[in-house]
């Protein structure tokens, strides 16, 4: 899809969030924030890859076709059957569930944001739609991080 201005300034908006995290060295609002487990974060980030390949597979799929042993996983993505609702839908519920911890109104936006993906890119809705749940649910990801997520404990 050509909409460099939606992906450019939802990727500009992900690394600013990233940056800022990085540089203060902890979340803005740390009386609401939570560490996750080793376990928690890595499940979060491999059902957050999950979703960006399903995401790269249907938007991107000249650049995802250049890796070869990506071709039949996004073949299936792209098909919009069974298999490609399991890539969605099991990667979107394992990243809730690994960020269950997290401050209420963000784990509410989460869910409705990642069921908004879902529901308008397996139901006859218009690509606008789709696009900006997509937006959405790209935003809530990167304020996360930002907002409520502590980093792991420094080593004494």
């Amino acid at each position: 899809m050509n909409h460099p201005l939606l992906w450019g300034g939802l990727l500009a908006l992900t690394v600013v969030a990233g940056a800022i995290r990085l540089t203060l060295g902890y979340p803005l609002l740390r009386g609401r924030s939570v560490r996750l487990g080793p376990l928690s974060i890595t499940v979060a980030v491999v059902s957050a890859l999950a979703l960006v390949f399903h995401c790269a597979a249907m938007f991107f799929g000249p650049w995802i076709n250049m890796v070869p042993f990506l071709l039949p996983a996004a073949d299936m993505v792209r098909a919009m059957g069974p298999g490609s609702q399991t890539t969605y839908w099991l990667p979107a519920v394992t990243l809730v569930l690994a960020c269950r911890c997290v401050w209420w109104p963000f784990l509410a936006a989460l869910i409705i944001t990642l069921v908004g993906v879902g529901v308008t890119m397996y139901w006859p809705f218009s690509l606008v739609v789709h696009l900006g749940w997509l937006a959405a649910v790209i935003i809530v990801g990167s304020l996360i991080p930002l907002m409520v997520l502590r980093g792991p404990r420094a080593s004494r």
